[in-house]
Parts: C-alpha cells; sequence; structure tokens
C-alpha cells in the first residue's frame, strides 16, 4: 500500500524545482485538493515550459505511477512551444496508462515525438481524447492518429 500523500508530494516537488509560475500555481491546486485524492489533473497550458521542465515532471509522474500512486487523469501542456520532440518523448515514456485526457497543441512536436505518443496510446486503454493539433507531424504520423481514431470508436482524436 502506498501512501498517496507521499506519492502526490513526489510531484509537487517537481513542480516546485523548476521555479516555473505555472508550476508553482500547479503545485498548490495540487497541495489544496490532495487530501483523499485517489486520482490527479495536472494542467499546464501555455506557462512558457521547456525540455527541462518536461522531463522534471515526466520523472515525476513515472515515480507516482511506479509506486502505484494516485491515478494521472487528465494531461494537458498546450501551447507549450519548447516542449519539442524531447520533452514529448520523455512524457509520453511516463505516462500511465489511466490518462483519459491528453492536450499537446501547439508544442512544436515533430515525428519523433508523434511516434511516442502513438506509441503510448496503444497502451492507454483509458484514454478518450487526445488533442494535438497545431504541430509538425509529416503525414505518415497524421495517418498513425487518423487509423488510432478509426481503430477506437470511442476516443476522440484532434489533428
Amino acid at each position: 500500500y502506498a501512501d498517496s500523500q507521499t506519492d502526490i508530494t513526489i510531484l509537487i516537488n517537481a513542480l516546485h524545482s523548476t521555479g516555473n509560475a505555472f508550476c508553482l500555481n500547479a503545485a498548490e491546486r495540487l497541495v489544496a485538493s490532495r487530501a483523499s485524492k485517489i486520482e490527479y489533473d495536472l494542467h499546464l497550458r501555455k506557462a512558457d515550459l521547456g525540455v527541462s521542465d518536461a522531463e522534471i515532471i515526466a520523472h515525476a509522474i513515472r515515480k507516482i505511477s511506479l509506486n502505484n500512486g494516485p491515478a494521472l487523469r487528465s494531461f494537458s501542456m498546450s501551447y507549450n512551444p519548447e516542449l519539442t520532440d524531447t520533452g514529448v518523448v520523455a512524457l509520453a515514456l511516463a505516462f500511465p496508462s489511466t490518462v483519459t485526457e491528453l492536450g499537446l497543441v501547439e508544442c512544436e512536436i515533430g515525428d519523433k515525438g508523434g511516434a511516442a505518443l502513438l506509441h503510448w496510446c496503444k497502451k492507454a486503454t483509458e484514454l478518450r481524447m487526445i488533442c494535438v493539433e497545431g504541430n509538425n507531424f509529416s503525414s505518415g504520423i497524421l495517418n498513425g492518429f487518423t487509423a488510432m481514431a478509426q481503430e477506437r470508436p470511442k476516443l476522440i482524436v484532434v489533428v
């Protein structure tokens, strides 16, 4: 049995370590809401985040998941163009299968990040919506997202 307070503290500390004002606010929201949380959401839209921030947050998400901590449900880092492929690959490798909504709109993601997201989506059985429009995907990656939408009729895919 994992102590959910300790587990979510991993993410709270990671958010604080970025020094980013949006991350600090998100950390405070997690502190305020964690009393009996078995799941959590993390929304950091238009937060001026880059690769190193994504890697810090990805590490915390992975650690919480490995400790059977609270389940990540909704995640968005949309409108953070400095994330790029490197940041998104780090996040995709960390996302647990519990995510139901994912937003990475206009994050300067190319095929490397797109392929990592498609690979993760295959394991993400709870995923109901993914929004990744405004990125730099080739037609091959776009076709991958389109095919996934056709294979999973309950999944909303916005590319």
